[in-house]
């Protein structure tokens, strides 16, 4: 443990870290991802919550985004008020007497994510964030060391990418075109993807975050994104 914190101390890009930390929770035998990094003073199901997530299946995410399920998503708010450590079968129960979060959890049951664990991530002047695995076993059967070892490697990059996004400097200004090349990215499109929908070249869509990440003072798009959401620049 001390070299992985003594790794994520050393780095300066967010999206690395989490790169980083998705493939040390996958030699605990994770098999799904995500981090929902929310900004101060809003809920884990706004729209301006970040979330970095890798190997969920393409019908679930596309149910979860496109549908609007990620706005009726329990889950994040309930580990954050009930303890570091939550379970699917733990939040169904507290979930139970609303009936938001029982549709929600109907509707993903189909998915077989029975497996899963949400873990509570506090940082520094209510940088809260959530962070969702998913397992090839029970979690529930885990002993407490290996849920707490797990806890604190993402309590550690969460704390660290707090450290990072600090950075972001008061008197940014965005062009409106980098606002809108900004929010693709923040949804996990790609240069192309974004050359696409924007109607401009891909050429140009890596003019413009080259711009983007002169001025957020990065290289990366995770810490782009998450920097002018502090700030007020762009919503997700």
């Amino acid at each position: 443990m001390q070299s992985f914190s003594a790794h994520i101390e050393r780095m300066e890009d967010c999206e690395a870290i989490l790169e980083y930390v998705y493939e040390a929770c996958r030699e605990e035998a994770a098999l799904w991802f995500s981090y929902h990094f929310t900004p101060i003073f809003e809920s884990p199901t706004s729209k301006n919550t970040f979330i970095w997530a890798r190997d969920y299946p393409f019908e679930l995410q596309k149910k979860y985004f496109a549908e609007g399920y990620r706005e009726l998503d329990p889950v994040p708010q309930l580990t954050l008020d009930h303890g570091y450590v939550l379970t699917w079968r733990r939040a169904m129960e507290l979930g139970a007497s609303d009936s938001d979060a029982r549709k929600y959890f109907e509707v993903f049951r189909e998915y077989e994510i029975e497996n899963w664990a949400g873990f509570a991530l506090y940082g520094p002047r209510n940088r809260d964030a959530f962070a969702g695995l998913t397992f090839r076993d029970d979690p529930e059967c885990f002993d407490e060391g290996r849920l707490t070892h797990l806890h604190t490697m993402l309590q550690t990059a969460h704390l660290r990418i707090c450290q990072i996004i600090e950075g972001a400097q008061p008197d940014v200004s965005l062009s409106e075109r980098e606002r809108q090349v900004l929010v693709w990215m923040g949804r996990g499109k790609s240069a192309g993807e974004i050359g696409k929908i924007l109607d401009i070249s891909s050429e140009t869509v890596k003019t413009y975050t080259k711009r983007l990440y002169d001025k957020l003072d990065t290289n990366d798009r995770v810490t782009a994104t998450v920097r002018a959401l502090k700030l007020g620049l762009v919503e997700l």
